[in-house]
């Protein structure tokens, strides 16, 4: 069985959270480029997400303003473009994040209740 921080979800189950915990990622480490972002998400037992899945929502939080973005100058290569929560960001996490707990517990509940032997 793979450990937590090899296991691969199914791909409809990254979809909802993927975004929160992108910007969680990014609020506790920030500045991060793309790749360090898929490596914490990793690193907390999502899996591995791929850049044609982060990259698109990384535009997204630029576009609806949820990060800023900045280049800094790579120390063996060339720059890449770090991504830091902005005030809007940091609202939207909490909101966020205080609706998918409540979410969770009502999914974890209905499972309980659902699984338990009659």
């Amino acid at each position: 069985m793979a450990t937590p921080s090899t296991q691969e979800w199914p791909a409809q189950w990254l979809r909802g959270p993927l975004p929160l915990c992108a910007l969680e990622v990014i609020a506790r480490h920030a500045p991060l480029h793309g790749y360090a972002i898929t490596q914490h998400l990793e690193e907390a037992g999502l899996g591995s997400i791929g850049g044609g899945t982060l990259y698109p929502l990384l535009g997204r939080f630029e576009r609806d303003g949820l990060v800023s973005t900045d280049w800094v100058a790579g120390a063996n290569g060339p720059a890449r473009k770090v991504y830091v929560l902005t005030e809007t960001g940091a609202q939207r996490l909490q909101t966020d994040a205080e609706r998918w707990h409540r979410f969770a517990e009502i999914t974890t509940t209905l499972l309980a209740e659902e699984g338990a032997p009659a």
